[in-house]
């Protein structure tokens, strides 16, 4: 069955030939890291479907190889790129699950590889908790299809009852009440994994969850823990790290909320805002420029972080989800708090403390466009406002 498809093959094949390559090119010293890296680039973009959503997903993991500077931690990118790609076309609950686990091991096994010197235990511990809540979820959600099929005879998404699947994929999503692991690996892993973590899965699950699955649940409850805990749980955090990781909570709770209240196209214009000031802040050497990412993501204008979160807050007032936008914003303006103190430290830190921004050129090309779309994105998603 898995060989029905020629793209399959094509694939299959074409990753074989990039792991050969990559294995005998290293053995010899005329060929550098840049070339592999170049090669697998160019394989992710000759075997991804003709899709606007398989190509976005592509065009983000070609940017994120560029943080990872061995051959072995690209080969799991490439395989953990597999299985969001697979499940973005998921059309039963096997295939779903099976693509949503490769992600989960690539994940575990870049832990490892990419851990270094003091924080390589800590690394390590958060990855193996991260293995065995995923695994508990997961083997839980098996369990449900199972029953499933034994009661239906069928595994198809459509017509099922799809309450495992909307779990499932919270906790891969690190909604709150089942955020603990991604605190716990935002502030143990390197900063390219972290970069990965933060942008790739998230992409990939809500892109599944608009064009392969729809279910009948309200995510109320989970958009209002979200909310709450990411702009509470980061008042006190001594790192920074940490401090981003409920950020990042709550910005998936304001995701949530476009999704039950403005639908996909709101939360694609959210999160591609918050992809992009991720790839900014986690690139940048700056602190200057780190703060005013900060700015974006606290939501304050002139930036595309505020329009991004007007945008919603509209919807959801236009929908008369008064309890859920009154929240956002009781939420919102706690997290202005610390998103201050982030941008007073860094922003009055000495000039000698600050790194000016050399970098190579890629990455100076990358951070400039990114810093280019925060500041002129408003001027396009202001649109909607003025019509």
């Amino acid at each position: 069955m898995f060989w029905n498809s020629i793209v399959e093959l094509d694939l299959c094949l074409g990753l074989l030939l990039l792991i050969l390559f990559g294995l005998l090119s290293l053995r010899n010293g005329h060929v550098s890291l840049s070339h592999i890296r170049f090669v697998c680039q160019c394989w992710l973009i000759m075997i991804t479907p003709l899709e606007v959503q398989d190509y976005a997903l592509c065009l983000l993991t070609v940017v994120l190889l560029q943080s990872f500077h061995s051959f072995e931690a690209m080969l799991f990118m490439l395989l953990a790129y597999i299985g969001q790609l697979f499940m973005l076309h998921s059309c039963n609950l096997v295939s779903f699950y099976v693509c949503l686990e490769a992600q989960t091991l690539c994940v575990v096994v870049l832990c490892g590889l990419l851990a270094r010197g003091a924080s390589t235990s800590f690394s390590v511990e958060a990855a193996l908790k991260f293995l065995l809540l995923s695994a508990m979820v997961s083997g839980m959600a098996l369990f449900w299809f199972s029953a499933m099929y034994q009661r239906t005879g069928s595994l198809d998404m459509v017509g099922q009852e799809t309450f495992w699947i909307l779990l499932v994929m919270l906790f891969k999503l690190g909604v709150a009440p089942m955020h603990m692991w991604s605190v716990d690996l935002y502030g143990s892993i390197p900063k390219s994994l972290l970069l990965y973590l933060s942008t790739a899965p998230k992409l990939s699950l809500f892109t599944f969850w608009a064009s392969s699955w729809h279910h009948d649940f309200s995510v109320g409850v989970f958009i209002l823990f979200s909310m709450l805990i990411g702009s509470i749980g980061a008042y006190g955090q001594p790192a920074l790290r940490s401090l981003f990781a409920y950020s990042t909570i709550n910005e998936i709770g304001l995701m949530l909320l476009a999704v039950e209240t403005a639908g996909f196209h709101t939360l694609y214009q959210h999160l591609g805002i918050y992809i992009i000031t991720q790839l900014l802040l986690w690139n940048l050497t700056d602190k200057r420029l780190f703060a005013l990412c900060a700015v974006s993501l606290a939501g304050l204008p002139p930036f595309a972080g505020f329009f991004g979160k007007a945008w919603i807050f509209w919807h959801a007032m236009s929908v008369q989800a008064f309890s859920l936008l009154a929240a956002a914003l009781f939420c919102t303006v706690l997290s202005l708090v610390y998103y201050l103190r982030v941008i007073r430290l860094f922003w009055t830190a000495p000039v000698h403390t600050a790194a000016s921004f050399v970098g190579a050129p890629n990455q100076t090309t990358l951070t400039s466009a990114c810093a280019v779309f925060l500041a002129f994105a408003p001027v396009m998603l202001v649109k909607p406002f003025v019509i």
